[in-house]
């Protein structure tokens, strides 16, 4: 598949499936009642592991609203991934930088000392934070990605936890994942310049919200499925030259 016909696919290939109205309808209804907002982000991340796994195994149907599975996987994932963030904040408190968990500690130095004087020792700190989360960012994120095509394809959560063998996956494939990226940047920009344009009708920007949750899984659902296919495709032809051999 070409990268502009993708691009085109990740927009509407969710309304290429007959029950489309049936199976999405929950989505943004759930996005948009606000004290459902938070169930809603790891309700649509467990969703967009279901459509990842069908779009690996070739099939663009939508996958069948199942809540409480949706719920526990998109869980686990955001499990995992926040403890891919909570690294560099250990490392930060190692180093005696503070990090996100100095955050609490410097707004009481604030209040209580004044910001100047907060101003006099904390923007270095501040900045060595910033560039150790960048970098571990960049190696990090990756390897999350890497870690959940690898469960959509076996099913098995424990290879989210295999760093070693995730960041293998990324290297092994980083030409896929290069252009997976520049696809994902581009959606994320139109997305940003549609709730640009919500907000500003005044009435619209009520929709943004929901908008850019649901807009985002979906779309990156299919972008991580095209990678996620290519993995499998590449493995399946792997074994059957290993069993030739």
């Amino acid at each position: 598949m070409s990268f502009v016909k993708g691009m085109k696919q990740s927009l509407i290939y969710p309304f290429e499936d007959r029950d489309w109205l049936g199976k999405l309808w929950p989505l943004p209804v759930i996005a948009a009642i606000p004290v459902l907002g938070l169930v809603s982000v790891i309700l649509l991340k467990g969703w967009r592991l279901d459509m990842v796994r069908n779009l690996a195994q070739g099939s663009q149907e939508l996958p069948v609203f199942r809540p409480l599975a949706m719920l526990k996987t998109g869980a686990l994932l955001w499990v995992v991934m926040m403890g891919h963030v909570f690294i560099p904040g250990v490392l930060c408190s190692i180093l005696g930088i503070g990090g996100p968990l100095g955050f609490v500690a410097d707004i009481y130095e604030i209040l209580t000392e004044g910001f100047s004087a907060w101003a006099k020792s904390e923007p270095s700190d501040w900045l060595l934070t910033l560039m150790i989360y960048m970098i571990w960012g960049v190696i990090s994120f990756p390897v999350f990605q890497a870690g959940m095509i690898r469960y959509a394809l076996s099913g098995d959560w424990k290879t989210l936890l295999n760093a070693p063998a995730n960041f293998l996956l990324f290297i092994r494939h980083i030409h896929y994942f290069l252009k997976f990226y520049i696809c994902w940047a581009l959606l994320l920009l139109g997305i940003f310049l549609v709730d640009t344009v919500l907000a500003f009708t005044g009435v619209g920007l009520l929709l943004v919200p929901v908008f850019t949750v649901c807009a985002y899984y979906i779309t990156s659902a299919h972008e991580l499925g095209l990678l996620a296919r290519k993995m499998n495709r590449q493995l399946q032809e792997r074994e059957i030259t290993q069993a030739c051999a």
